[in-house]
């Protein structure tokens, strides 16, 4: 395996209520086969597994028998979800269409239910992303799901869930989970301090009465970049990678930073385009800078938008002969001293970006007096760092 494998999933895929639920092993077998899709992937095809990863990742001891793979493989073939639609409607789908072992080779091949594919491919907002590595050391398979929601849910910062959502979501259906007791000490407690010991996530929660019943429970997640597991990609990666343009490997590595959403292919050209204009040989730094933002400002509800609302801007005072680094964007939290700082309302807008109007007067003269306040801040810190 390769370094920082990314699993991408629709929200409604990650909201989907788990019928016949997974287990441990074939979740991660199906985590694996979502982290070997490619952005540009416009069809699924077979994903290939190696009998030795395959081991490895299932904790399989000793030399894997085929009776025991093919097992394996069969039960996963029966695994079933229920995903919502927007309309009122429901899709069930089975994950995984067909199983191949391919002994000559010494691999597994799988293919991804067709009816998934608007879930997994092709995905340009609504959706979640997380590296592999921070699931396959879970233990369990509850443990999992609930890295999945508290994923989809990190950029508030807050998730709220009624009891009876959250046992559907997680695949607790026994009747031994219908008490709330049950479930709390025997799935909730232990995945959460799995996570927080084994994740790049911090969860905490609390119980939500409606009388004298628990009825909802809010939980907060925080990240914990300094316990995040990297372990390496796929071996076929790597020959893949060798292949990537240079702006798609700038691609890989912004989407490495960005946290709960990816760019694809085609935005990301945008982007770069227009930063390159910009900055020049500094448009790397400068994207780092925002999407370093956007990570930290819990405002940003459209991360997408927002990043390209500010190039857009930004272009706007290039082309009136001013210049801007985002490297002075500093989140909310960090903008108070005593009073609230004033911006122009290019600088706190979160909406999408619209057509450039004819040039405005009073607008050239609020990105004139900005330029220079910024130009003196940067010297003030350059003389206090002189004489430090």
């Amino acid at each position: 395996m390769k370094e920082n494998f990314i699993v991408t999933q629709r929200n409604e895929l990650i909201e989907a209520r788990q019928v016949n639920p997974l287990t441990i092993r074939e979740q991660k077998i199906v985590l694996t086969m979502v982290s070997m899709i490619e952005p540009t992937d416009e069809d699924f095809k077979d994903y290939r597994i190696s009998i030795k990863e395959f081991s490895d990742m299932l904790g399989l001891e000793g030399k894997a028998k085929y009776t025991e793979l093919k097992a394996i493989t069969k039960d996963l073939m029966s695994k079933s979800i229920e995903i919502p639609r927007d309309d009122g409607g429901w899709l069930f789908a089975n994950w995984i269409s067909s199983a191949e072992y391919q002994k000559g080779e010494g691999v597994i091949a799988l293919s991804f239910s067709p009816k998934l594919l608007p879930y997994l491919l092709q995905l340009q907002d609504t959706f979640t992303s997380y590296r592999l590595s921070n699931i396959l050391a879970l233990k369990s398979t509850y443990s999992i799901r609930l890295y999945e929601l508290m994923k989809k849910w990190q950029y508030r910062g807050k998730w709220e869930c009624p009891i009876e959502s959250i046992r559907e979501k997680m695949g607790a259906n026994s009747k031994a989970y219908s008490l709330y007791g049950n479930f709390k000490s025997k799935i909730l407690l232990p995945s959460i301090k799995e996570l927080n010991e084994q994740t790049d996530l911090f969860i905490d929660y609390k119980e939500i009465k409606k009388g004298r019943k628990i009825d909802r429970i809010e939980f907060t997640i925080s990240r914990a970049p300094e316990k995040e597991i990297r372990i390496p990609r796929l071996e076929n990666k790597l020959e893949q990678a060798e292949e990537l343009s240079e702006i798609d490997k700038l691609r890989i590595r912004m989407n490495e930073l960005a946290e709960g959403y990816q760019f694809d292919t085609a935005f990301f050209a945008q982007l770069h385009q227009g930063a390159s204009l910009i900055w020049r040989d500094d448009a790397e730094q400068e994207l780092e800078f925002l999407i370093r933002y956007v990570n930290e400002e819990k405002s940003v509800k459209n991360p997408l938008g927002f990043i390209k609302s500010k190039i857009t801007s930004a272009w706007e005072i290039h082309e009136a002969g001013g210049r801007i680094t985002f490297a002075d964007l500093q989140p909310v939290k960090e903008r108070w001293a005593g009073r609230e700082e004033k911006l122009p309302d290019w600088f706190t807008s979160k909406d999408e970006p619209v057509e450039p109007s004819e040039s405005n007067p009073e607008l050239d003269k609020e990105k004139e007096k900005l330029l220079k306040k910024l130009a003196e801040k940067k010297k003030r810190t350059t003389k206090d760092a002189s004489t430090s």
